[in-house]
């Protein structure tokens, strides 16, 4: 079966039933209108026998063949805090993740491997409730992937936001909203992107007229780009995007 560009994969030539466990763990601190709420949930699952791939990697092509293989683990563990600072009348936000998965596969003919794959995420987020005019939601998060087989790769990507809002009236309001993406393990000075967008409205009917301006990517960035790793390699995607632009709307209900 060709799958993709000089990409062959070929299955098992039989029918095969797979049998797995699983267990799952779920606690609850508080509740969603208290001051402090936590949440923590847990899950184990055990693959007694699952499907892997016996893999060729030539220069112009990549075979790959299944193959039926005994043991495959994966744990997640999930956390998300949240705690109301009155005196500054802000919710702060705390989300930590860890998962891990453990299976086997051959390449090039080799012995079967053991492959470990860990993943951390871990943030941080302050979103405000004031009474006038001015609020903010502000966060940063951090997510580490890391592969292990003979070799460690590893890399850590951070991204950020900052979003502020202003309401001065029933009739006008405008919106902004930043972000900024790292991407630790391109090697390119191009790691770094800001992204800025902005909202603003005005009714002039209330309920049926509204005057709009909206504007992207106010910092004007031109290619965006992502990267991957697997066990038998690395990869980088790049997008072309939209240049900056600003839209003058008329909005009318009936």
């Amino acid at each position: 079966m060709l799958t993709s560009f000089r990409s062959f994969s070929t299955g098992t030539s039989s029918f095969n039933q797979l049998d797995a466990s699983s267990m799952s763990f779920n606690y609850q601190l508080g509740n969603w209108s208290d001051r402090f709420f936590a949440n923590t949930f847990i899950l184990y699952s055990k693959n007694h026998d699952f499907f892997s791939t016996n893999t060729n990697i030539e220069q112009n092509f990549t075979q790959s063949r299944q193959i039926l293989i005994k043991d495959r683990a994966f744990i997640s563990i999930n956390s998300k805090l949240d705690y109301y600072f009155k005196f500054i009348s802000s919710n702060l936000k705390l989300d930590l993740g860890y998962s891990k998965s453990e299976f086997k596969n051959i390449v090039n003919n080799s012995d079967l491997r053991t492959i470990t794959s860990n993943n951390y995420n871990y943030g941080i987020e302050l979103r405000s409730g004031f009474k006038g005019v001015f609020n903010y939601h502000i966060g940063t998060k951090w997510t580490t992937n890391e592969i292990e087989t003979t070799i460690n790769n590893a890399y850590t990507n951070n991204e950020s936001f900052l979003d502020l809002t202003f309401v001065f009236n029933d009739k006008f309001d405008v919106q902004l909203q930043s972000e900024r993406y790292y991407f630790g393990n391109i090697q390119t000075t191009d790691n770094t992107y800001y992204f800025l967008d902005i909202d603003a409205r005005y009714q002039l009917i209330k309920s049926k007229l509204s005057l709009g301006l909206t504007g992207k990517n106010l910092f004007n960035t031109e290619t965006y780009r992502t990267f991957s790793i697997t066990d038998i390699g690395s990869s980088s995607t790049e997008y072309r995007l939209l240049p900056r632009h600003v839209l003058l709307k008329l909005e009318y209900r009936f």
